[in-house]
């Protein structure tokens, strides 16, 4: 099934994730292995395809593209067993959630959409969504958060805590 989100969907909402981060995050095209940032973590269209994308930059980026990496626009099927588990990144967000989000009333409270780590979903106040889960990551729900892109926001900033 083709994807239904359109590319202005992309940009609004990496601007509320930005927002809601305090940065201001850029917009870069062209070849991950030619325009890939020395840190930070990496919003990535899912057309893209993760695997095939890690895999053209050389093999000593490779670990580490893939540990900043968080597709977009994903598709479910696809999330847990070939992308976050064998890759290990941080998390992914599903193209459905994505559409749900650009529908939800931004002064509503509540977030779901992303899959990530079961221990840094609970460092912000999200839990796991029973239905879909794997040994290291679930489907992430919180009550607290305004939104897919806020919850983004916070499950990254306590991501880059952990990981220094």
């Amino acid at each position: 099934m083709p994807n239904q989100v359109t590319p202005q969907i992309y940009g609004r909402f990496v601007e509320e994730v930005g927002r809601r981060a305090g940065v201001d995050i850029p917009f870069v095209e062209g070849f991950l292995r030619d325009v890939a940032p020395a840190d930070g973590f990496i919003l990535l269209n899912a057309s893209a395809h993760p695997v095939m994308v890690v895999g053209e930059c050389a093999p000593e980026q490779q670990a580490d593209l893939a540990s900043r990496l968080i597709p977009i626009d994903e598709d479910r099927v696809r999330i847990f067993e070939k992308l976050l588990e064998p890759l290990s990144i941080p998390g992914a967000i599903e193209s459905m959630s994505l559409m749900e989000w650009e529908l939800q009333d931004p002064a509503t409270i509540g977030a779901r959409g992303l899959y990530g780590r079961h221990d840094i979903g609970e460092v912000v106040g999200a839990r796991c969504n029973n239905l879909f889960r794997s040994a290291r990551y679930c489907y992430l729900e919180s009550s607290t958060h305004y939104g897919l892109p806020h919850l983004l926001a916070d499950y990254l900033a306590a991501l880059a805590r952990d990981l220094s």
